[in-house]
């Protein structure tokens, strides 16, 4: 008997191989041609993209975000969560093994048909028994149900990890941006705080040649509205300033009071800072493949389509085998006793013969989801290649935007210059003097606007490469600029990858 059962076993553990999961193939999509003017790093995040800037104000903020940030909290949380449930579904591949004592007392009926009154038969009604024991069971996976739902955890808990990378990217983004909306601000207040200062005075000027009757009432009222206007730019930046400060330090993750209280240090000024070098006109293809996303992306297909297999298999029979050994006794006394040991073992074993339809519906739900996976895969690789096109042209781009409206302020100051000596003289009106200071105030403010955008370019730019890039120098200084200096992402995709290998 003991040989058939370990033919029995022998049998199962044959078949716990097969698996009715669909086999796994990235879905195609039709890529550019590849380019190998620029290598792309070995892994995403593997650089420090932020470091580019030089500016220890905006590398200080960018690494408290990613250590106290809150929404990256919730999201290693969420990786642990996954990480669990990748755990749980390891346990169900394995025998459950369990170990009780339990006590028992009942009462029995005369009542019953045929039986004999207890006091003819001298048995008692009411008795005790005490069992002790050790059971085991374990659901045969014959089919590869268990082990395709371990898969599909597993693939969620590797989404879970990527999606944590693409958030820590997201979110380095955002404050790297948010820095540098705050520094275009303080330029534009600057700007406008000396344009109000310069046109004060030049109204204390118009009001005693006024008051002189020297220039005209018109003249006048048309210099204390550009005053106004001037002021109320000041009042509207400061807002701003106040609304971006407020932002980066919820971005970076600070308690309430230093939201309230606290100022967000600056560094460098917003035209000191350096735009990096413009990307060459093209990349890789496979530089888009290191985007956390896209690897998340990929990573719910495979749990789908583990999942159908894993529904597939709620067609065939289901096996499980089961044991138990201990001992039974009516004292406690007894049961350490080797008369009292009790022992068993058997199978089970079951097929769905009528569900009206739950096992198809199941499989048509599993193929729905990865359909629905592939699409939404497919929409961020579209997406993905959209980010880097408008990405590099806005960086191919944002120099020029620089430069044009540099020389278009250069121009403006002349000509404010030259309108305010032609009607000093009396040689045009006032109206041509405050049209070139309107027009040099608002290209000033555009000049802050243009420097932070092409700032913001270069964010982009590495944000859609998935963490930037590598430039053609030598390895050394390479090697210094790409040090890892915030330890959450490598740490937490590191720790993931161990788990998943472990599990």
């Amino acid at each position: 008997m003991n040989r058939n059962v370990c033919l029995c076993l022998a049998f199962f553990l044959l078949f716990t191989g097969c698996s009715l999961a669909p086999r796994y193939e990235r879905p195609e999509q039709a890529m550019p041609a590849e380019w190998r003017s620029v290598e792309p790093a070995p892994a995403p995040l593997d650089t420090d993209w932020w470091v580019r800037f030089t500016d220890p104000a905006l590398t200080a903020l960018i690494e408290e975000a990613l250590k106290n940030n809150q929404d990256l909290a919730e999201s290693l949380a969420k990786i642990d969560s996954a990480a669990a449930q990748a755990g749980i579904g390891a346990s169900a591949l394995f025998p459950a093994v369990t170990a009780g004592i339990d006590a028992n007392a009942q009462q029995l009926s005369e009542k019953t048909v045929d039986t004999l009154p207890f006091e003819e038969t001298g048995r008692t009604r009411s008795y005790t028994t005490y069992q002790r024991g050790i059971s085991t069971s374990w659901a045969v996976d014959l089919w590869g149900k268990y082990r395709n739902q371990y898969t599909a955890l597993t693939d969620v808990f590797m989404s879970t990890v990527f999606g944590h990378e693409a958030l820590r990217l997201a979110v380095a983004g955002q404050v790297a941006q948010g820095y540098f909306a705050l520094l275009a601000q303080n330029m534009q207040l600057d700007t406008a705080r000396r344009t109000l200062k310069s046109r004060e005075e030049s109204f204390g000027i118009y009001t005693s040649r006024y008051k002189q009757g020297d220039i005209t009432e018109l003249d006048w009222q048309r210099a204390r509205a550009e005053v106004e206007t001037a002021r109320a730019q000041v009042h509207a930046s400061t807002v701003g300033l106040d609304r971006t400060q407020a932002a980066l330090a919820v971005l970076v993750g600070r308690s309430p009071r230093e939201i309230v209280q606290d100022a967000v240090l600056r560094g460098k000024e917003l035209d000191t800072l350096p735009s990096p070098p413009v990307l060459p006109a093209g990349l890789p293809s496979e530089l888009l493949e290191r985007r956390p996303d896209l690897r998340a992306a990929e990573f719910m297909i495979m749990a789908y389509n583990a999942n159908i297999g894993a529904a597939r298999a709620e067609f065939f029979p289901s096996v499980s085998l089961t044991g138990m050994f201990g001992s039974l006794s009516a004292s406690v006394g007894n049961l350490f006793l080797g008369a009292a040991s009790v022992w068993s073992y058997g199978g089970t074993a079951s097929l769905p013969l009528l569900d009206f339809g739950r096992n198809w519906y199941g499989v048509k739900d599993a193929e729905a989801q990865k359909k629905a996976s592939v699409a939404v895969y497919r929409k961020a690789v579209q997406t993905a290649f959209q980010d880097i096109r408008i990405a590099l042209a806005a960086q191919r781009e944002a120099d020029a935007i620089v430069r044009s409206i540099g020389i278009q302020a250069d121009s403006l100051r002349r000509a404010v210059e030259i309108a305010t000596l032609q009607y000093d003289n009396g040689y045009t009106d006032y109206l041509t003097v405050l049209d070139a200071q309107r027009q040099l105030f608002a290209v000033e403010m555009q000049h802050a606007t243009a420097l932070r955008d092409r700032l913001d370019a270069v964010v982009n730019v590495c944000l859609a490469l998935g963490g930037g890039w590598q430039d053609p120098r030598p390895s050394s200084e390479a090697t210094d600029s790409s040090k890892d200096s915030s330890g959450v992402s490598h740490s937490a995709s590191g720790a993931a990858v161990d788990e998943r290998q472990r599990l």
